[in-house]
């Protein structure tokens, strides 16, 4: 296996550095390998910031009821699961999901709207129902059970949001995290993307999967859709690892400059789909904004991807940003973010000051991009761990949901993908 010994040397002023190494998984060769490789040799990852800056006890929650242990029993199976035969099915019944999202939110209620989380611990991105892309995580980098195959008894797990949508199997992957919350509260945490919002999900798959699947009417209020988004509303927004890493969904835009502005705000969270005051317009920036294509262009710009109608309101921000924001809040010395699809999994920004972390491989069986988790260790090393798409007989992404709404486009630009794609690079 290939291996580099690169230390990558931290951003100026940091305590907080990225491994010179990165995990990769190969299963095309049928192998199912893990192997190191250098992290410049990435094609596309380290492409925005400039060259000379690359860097760098288990408590069990009380189940309350058997939907728990069954869920968990049923669905964390990361080397065996498979799909229900019937798309149209799903493991438990309404009423029994809608136990669990009734425990969950109490736990979501008892908590800080910023997380504070210690390491050693691993940072999902976006699943987007995925189900299969996070199976396969939990089963080259282990997975949080107390079987052979996991690590919760020495690991962390947080979940950066975005859990449903466009995919196929937003049910299994909300429910398995939500059960595995309320088995291992002060292990496995969830923060809040811009998806687990009524408005959003109503529209980009997870209302229709929960009509279809449990069989409701998702217009009753106590519809299992609607306790979703209830549970939703309470979620944390965001998360400090060690007093010294950022963890939140989308950004700090043009009006976040204080982490105090999060720490403060008020559940249930309700997000405003046209922002009329600075709160409303700071619920934004944290759920919807980018980072500048890349690190010249600096300060606050228009996100057009997001916002083509120009309204200002969903914006990219610029290094400059990063770097002000982490000076205010010190000790904070990185952000790390999900909300974008980036074609190596993971990618670096504002000097290494900024990472971005997608969970899901080959978004919406377009782009071709890898899926990573960032392992951030005890002495703050954060080690990026990756799977790649492979080939599967069937879709795992909506397809009528690709026809409607396509897909936010990854960071530009497209490239040919390695290990054995043809030359045409594939399907952009």
């Amino acid at each position: 296996a290939a291996q580099s010994t690169t230390r990558l040397e931290a951003p100026a002023g940091s305590d907080v550095r990225v491994s010179g190494q990165v995990f990769v998984s190969l299963e095309k060769d049928f192998t199912h390998l893990v192997k190191k490789v250098a992290i410049e040799s990435l094609e596309e990852e380290g492409r925005k910031i400039q060259p000379s800056n690359v860097m760098a006890n288990v408590n069990v929650g009380s189940a309350g009821s058997g939907v728990v242990s069954f869920v968990i029993e049923n669905l964390l199976q990361p080397a065996t699961w498979q799909p229900e035969p019937d798309p149209n099915r799903f493991l438990l019944h309404a009423a029994e999901v809608a136990e669990l999202c009734d425990q969950v939110l109490e736990i979501f209620k008892s908590q800080a709207m910023v997380l504070k989380l210690r390491a050693p611990i691993k940072v999902y991105g976006d699943i987007h129902g995925q189900y299969l892309d996070l199976m396969r995580l939990f089963a080259r980098y282990k997975a949080p059970t107390d079987r052979d195959d996991g690590d919760i008894d020495s690991m962390d797990y947080l979940f950066l949001g975005d859990f449903v949508d466009r995919g196929s199997f937003s049910l299994e992957t909300v429910c398995l995290l939500f059960a595995l919350k309320i088995k291992y509260p002060n292990q496995i945490h969830l923060i809040r993307g811009n998806h687990e919002d009524p408005t959003i999900n109503a529209i980009y798959g997870f209302r229709d999967e929960c009509r279809r699947r449990l069989k409701e009417e998702t217009e009753d209020p106590d519809s299992c859709w609607n306790r979703f988004n209830r549970a939703f509303e309470y979620l944390p927004v965001g998360a400090v690892i060690e007093d010294r890493i950022l963890c939140l969904h989308g950004g700090i835009g043009g009006s976040i400059n204080n982490i105090k502005e999060i720490e403060v705000m008020e559940r249930p969270l309700h997000v405003a789909q046209i922002p009329t005051t600075p709160f409303e317009q700071r619920v934004t920036d944290m759920l919807w904004s980018d980072p500048s294509d890349n690190d010249s262009v600096q300060g606050v710009t228009m996100n057009e991807t997001r916002d083509p109608d120009g309204t200002g309101r969903i914006v990219k921000f610029g290094p400059d940003r990063v770097d002000s924001f982490l000076a205010v809040n010190k000790p904070l010395s990185m952000i790390i973010r999900a909300h974008e699809c980036v074609m190596d999994g993971f990618e670096r920004f504002a000097s290494g000051k900024l990472i971005t972390v997608f969970s899901a491989t080959d978004y919406c069986g377009h782009h071709k991009n890898a899926g990573a988790l960032l392992f951030v260790r005890r002495d703050l090393t954060i080690v990026p761990k990756l799977i790649y798409p492979v080939e599967r007989s069937g879709s795992t992404w909506d397809q009528s949901m690709l026809q409607q709404r396509p897909p936010t486009p990854p960071r530009p630009v497209p490239r040919q993908r390695r290990l054995g794609e043809d030359a045409n690079g594939g399907d952009w």
